[in-house]
């Protein structure tokens, strides 16, 4: 059996490939996986672009509460925002405000029927259209 350590390492290298077929600032997971020790408040994994803020670690943010995550929840498919200012569902103002997130795709991921966490895939620098090559590569596919 993988370490923990191991673990978020290869989350890192699966979400710095996303990042880059993404072309996008930040990339995260956060998952409820208490075997070893994720929770979804703080990120599993993340891959950030030079000069982006890091996620890892910070947990004031009340995850499931969030409008995003509510949603996530509720649709079970991609959520794709390509304004976060005034955006609906609203996203945790922090995410704006503190780091600096300005378009975001989330991709949930459901497990016995349960959503037990989600990737973000995060914009700076204004809104943004996503691409369908890069919401594709959220939901596993590969389309160009």
């Amino acid at each position: 059996m993988r370490s923990t350590a191991e673990i978020a390492a290869r989350f890192d290298e699966i979400l710095a490939t996303l990042r880059a077929a993404a072309s996008a600032a930040r990339a995260t997971l956060r998952i409820d996986w208490p075997a070893h020790g994720f929770d979804s408040d703080d990120v599993a994994g993340e891959a950030l672009a030079p000069d982006v803020k890091s996620l890892r670690g910070q947990t004031s943010i009340p995850q499931r509460a969030a409008g995003t995550i509510r949603w996530l929840d509720r649709e079970r498919r991609v959520l794709v925002q390509t304004d976060l200012r005034g955006a609906d569902p609203a996203p945790p103002p922090a995410l704006l405000a503190v780091y600096g997130a300005t378009a975001q795709m989330l991709g949930p991921l459901v497990r016995g029927g349960q959503l037990v966490g989600w990737v973000s895939v995060h914009h700076t620098g204004g809104p943004r259209a996503w691409q369908p090559h890069e919401v594709a590569a959220l939901e596993g596919r590969s389309r160009r």
